[in-house]
């Protein structure tokens, strides 16, 4: 299964999105990301996406997701 790479950066998380996002990748990285920041306690997470071409509400719905999920969870 594709997965989006998550870096931890001491206090923070990195994620960079170098592929086209689709639903499925969308809704598997927000698991993965959600999940990391409960495990980790970090302090910030940045997501880089100046690489897609196009943020269609869904993708941006999962985006809105996870920095309110990371609002909640992160230390």
């Amino acid at each position: 299964m594709e997965r989006i790479p998550i870096l931890q950066m001491g206090e923070f998380l990195l994620v960079t999105i170098q592929v086209d996002m689709h639903d499925r990748l969308a809704m598997t990285l927000q698991d993965d990301l959600t999940n990391r920041i409960v495990k980790t306690g970090v302090k910030g997470v940045l997501i880089e996406i100046s690489s897609l071409e196009i943020v269609d509400s869904f993708i941006g719905r999962i985006l809105n997701n996870i920095a309110t999920m990371g609002g909640d969870y992160a230390g």
